[in-house]
């Protein structure tokens, strides 16, 4: 076996039926008389000797490829979609590109009968709201995070029920829904909430996630969320951004390298999908534009909170700064 793979004649052969003439590792074996495992090892023997070398040339469409390998290898990522920006300098043509790029990663990551984790917020609000085709997918939308009674947002469809229905419209899929607020003030009263039929049944799906999606919350950003929905006053947010706070992920605040602790007092009031079941889910995936996310993005990255990023070429551009920092 050994002077068959070291065969330069036969190693050549072998490369060229594979890569030029395009035939199937099986046909291979058929031609040349030899195993499928022997095929394998002349291929890789091809690769390692130099006899093959691929070059991949990079379409125009995917201007960031290099960059997203690079980014991938670095966080240890599933994967990371990077958008480019638009010359023409408007923001809404630039989210419906960015949501359109979100959408079809969905179509072709989610599959029948899967439980998908939807978080709330602007962000998934304008994601749902983009008119464009996807793949019917018969899974299941599962509110992550509660929000009943949010000030100033209950109109705006920012709530994680609004956006699992909408989402489950979107795909004809189903959805399932969170009643119950997001923040409390006595966490007995949330713990003995949490023993209520309704919630539990909700909570019970929470271990079946096979994704999770959620906009990152950046306190670089002109705006939060938190503060519009009453959940923090301005002052509160300012102490918080004083105790290094960069960013929320399903209203919990992180620091820059995405450590929870500091914030512990607020973020166990959060009535939401926990961190622990959290980081079981196979894909936690993030959706976050802009300059000003950056920095709450690179603390995502680095707590391991995302393991999916969508995002677009500003905010990879600045995060690279502060990366070399």
């Amino acid at each position: 076996m050994k002077k068959i793979v070291d065969n330069p004649r036969l190693i050549y052969k072998c490369c060229y039926l594979y890569y030029k003439d395009g035939l199937s590792q099986m046909q291979i074996c058929e031609q040349l008389g030899i195993s499928r495992a022997t095929v394998s090892r002349l291929l890789k023997s091809g690769k390692d000797r130099k006899i093959v070398r691929i070059e991949l040339e990079n379409p125009d469409s995917v201007a960031y490829g290099e960059l997203e390998r690079k980014l991938e290898s670095r966080f240890g990522l599933k994967e990371i979609l990077i958008i480019d920006d638009l010359d023409i300098g408007n923001h809404y043509e630039h989210m419906q590109k960015v949501n359109a790029e979100a959408l079809a990663y969905f179509s072709r990551a989610f599959k029948d009968q899967e439980y998908i984790g939807v978080s709330m917020g602007e962000t998934l609000h304008d994601l749902v709201e983009t008119n464009v085709e996807v793949d019917e997918i018969n899974c299941t939308f599962v509110p992550v995070v509660g929000g009943v009674g949010m000030r100033s947002l209950s109109s705006q469809n920012f709530h994680s029920n609004d956006i699992a229905m909408a989402l489950a419209k979107k795909f004809h899929g189903s959805a399932s829904q969170f009643f119950a607020p997001a923040i409390f003030d006595n966490i007995e009263v949330m713990q003995g909430l949490l023993k209520e039929r309704p919630i539990k049944d909700v909570i019970s799906s929470f271990d079946k996630l096979s994704a999770l999606i959620m906009g990152i919350g950046a306190t670089e950003a002109k705006s939060s969320t938190v503060v519009k929905a009453g959940y923090l006053s301005a002052e509160e947010y300012e102490e918080f951004k004083n105790k290094g706070a960069v960013g929320d992920a399903l209203l919990r605040f992180y620091d820059e390298n995405g450590n929870i602790e500091p914030f512990k007092a607020f973020n166990d009031r959060v009535m939401a999908i926990s961190m622990e079941n959290i980081m079981r889910v196979e894909s936690r995936i993030g959706i976050a534009v802009g300059e000003e996310k950056s920095r709450a993005v690179l603390g995502a990255l680095r707590g391991k909170l995302i393991n999916v990023l969508i995002t677009d070429i500003s905010c990879v551009n600045k995060m690279l700064t502060l990366m070399d920092k």
